[in-house]
């Protein structure tokens, strides 16, 4: 057995076992508290582009965004309900649903995703590793626009955990659009991720 089997063989029996979650200090937010608005805070804190909206006009939201942003090119994960088609007639030139490459990813405009939840504490949206699921869709594109619903929002990253059971192989959590500073401490965003990040909550 060579060192990369080796390697492998540790990985593998390291996969099958259940590692305890860590402990997360989170500040103690009461249990009344209005998460729709903790949330819209801390996410337009960071840079967030914050929308609030009835399922029905889901479709209007999105293509004011498209026509404000001046997107021509997209790229639209799959909800999996009455979405699909109606994102589908959105006034753009090319809408990708399935794409080949992470370059053709990264050659569109902006990317419209779901999620799996939100977090208050933060402002902070978290997608779980999904084989279905083009993570390069949240992260390459200039401008991404996520949906969601009220339901997914939970207190802490801590809840978060606790909801999943541990049963996730990596989370991809977004905190605002990128950004970055230099020796000279000027920010500049959309460096390494989008620059701007809707988020519709219906």
């Amino acid at each position: 057995m060579n060192p990369r089997e080796q390697i492998l063989k540790v990985l593998k029996q390291r996969k099958k076992e259940n590692f305890p979650l860590p402990k997360i200090k989170s500040i103690n937010l009461p249990q009344n508290f209005d998460l729709v608005e903790k949330f819209k805070i801390e996410f337009e804190s960071v840079g967030g582009i914050f929308i609030k909206s009835k399922f029905e006009k889901v479709f209007d939201e999105v293509s004011r965004i498209v026509n404000d942003e001046e997107i021509d090119k997209i790229f639209i994960e799959s909800f999996k309900n009455e979405l699909d088609d109606a994102l589908k007639n959105l006034p753009v030139k090319q809408i990708i649903t399935q794409p080949h490459s992470t370059k053709q990813i990264a050659d569109v405009d902006a990317s419209i995703t779901g999620c799996d939840f939100l977090i208050a504490e933060t402002g902070t949206i978290v997608l779980k590793h999904n084989p279905n699921r083009f993570k390069s869709g949240a992260l390459l594109p200039r401008i991404h626009i996520v949906i969601a619903s009220e339901k997914q929002i939970f207190r802490t990253l801590e809840e978060v955990f606790a909801q999943t059971g541990g049963k996730f192989d990596s989370l991809l959590l977004i905190t605002g659009p990128s950004r970055t500073a230099d020796i000279e401490k000027v920010i500049v965003k959309g460096v390494h991720g989008p620059q701007k990040v809707y988020l519709i909550l219906t």
